[in-house]
């Protein structure tokens, strides 16, 4: 045989530990096999993975926090609505400021500009107490009255009337300390007084907390749905349902959270058709009669009701 190198072989793997190049070929595909694990590795668990260390608050843990203290209702005694609602004492606005750092600070900040750390989310922002337009319900002493009384649910605005009608008036007087506030009138106060019957007193209802309120809800919850189920089981005519169903006790759950249904029968329908099949009906539903509706509601109703 020649000893010409281009009859040489290519690759003489008995040099391959003295020329360790001639393993590039081999790293690169290594590479790219670790590559393809470790993509596939982290798609499975890429709800676990994370290089961010950003750390998130918790809204279930805010809430708690912001959670109202429970207290037995009680009767409050009435007030004299002229005397405090135009002369304030010293002692009834530092109680209205502490009122306001424990419950508005966090919204409406440390001055009432509006610019509170909980407030930078929420549209519309919170209240500028120094601006004079743009109020809701106004910014007379009635009008912040029935603020504190009633809220403003559209606006994010809680009603705050745990607190006894003393107590608001004191919130609204240091709230009035911020800019310059219309003069109250004897006969705002009187309507005022009229409207809420502010003289005559009143009995506040329990007030419990928002963790033990969602415990009782969702017992409540579990309760009726049992009850459902119960009644299903020694219903002798549930063929209308079963036939409708894929899955009887998702479809039943489903139904469990909501009681509009139970009077609209738009609102029924709205409501199976809305998730079908993950509510656990059957597509097959779409092509129902008015007339098989009617029976498919009125079984389901009859259910929900006898507890």
């Amino acid at each position: 045989m020649s000893d010409n190198k281009k009859y040489q072989t290519e690759v003489d793997f008995k040099q391959i530990f003295s020329t360790p190049s001639r393993w590039m070929g081999l790293v690169y595909l290594v590479v790219l096999v670790s590559i393809i694990i470790a993509g596939k590795y982290y798609v499975q668990h890429q709800d676990y993975i994370s290089d961010n260390d950003t750390k998130f608050i918790n809204s279930i843990n805010v809430e708690r926090q912001n959670d109202v203290v429970e207290q037995k209702g009680q009767l409050q005694e009435g007030i004299d609505v002229s005397e405090l609602g135009n002369n304030p004492s010293p002692e009834l606005i530092a109680t209205g400021k502490e009122l306001f750092q424990a419950n508005c600070v966090s919204c409406h900040g440390e001055n009432g500009k509006g610019d509170g750390p909980a407030g930078g989310g929420l549209n519309p922002p919170p209240r500028n107490f120094h601006a004079e337009d743009g109020w809701t319900n106004g910014r007379s002493f009635a009008d912040m009255y029935k603020t504190l009384e009633e809220g403003i649910v559209a606006n994010g605005m809680n009603s705050y009337n745990q607190l006894t009608v003393k107590e608001r008036f004191g919130l609204i007087h240091y709230v009035r300390t911020f800019a310059d506030f219309p003069e109250v009138s004897e006969d705002e106060l009187s309507n005022l007084d009229l409207t809420y019957s502010l003289a005559d007193g009143r009995t506040t209802k329990n007030q419990i907390s928002l963790e033990k309120a969602t415990k009782l809800v969702a017992k409540d919850k579990t309760t009726n749905f049992k009850n459902v189920k119960a009644n299903f089981s020694q219903s002798s005519d549930v063929a209308i349902v079963t036939n409708n169903t894929i899955d009887v006790d998702r479809a039943l759950y489903s139904l469990n959270n909501s009681n509009d249904w139970k009077t609209d029968m738009s609102k029924f329908k709205k409501l199976i058709l809305s998730d079908l099949p993950q509510n656990g009906f059957n597509t097959k539903v779409v092509n129902l009669t008015d007339e098989e509706w009617s029976q498919l509601h009125s079984k389901l109703v009859g259910l929900y009701s006898v507890n």
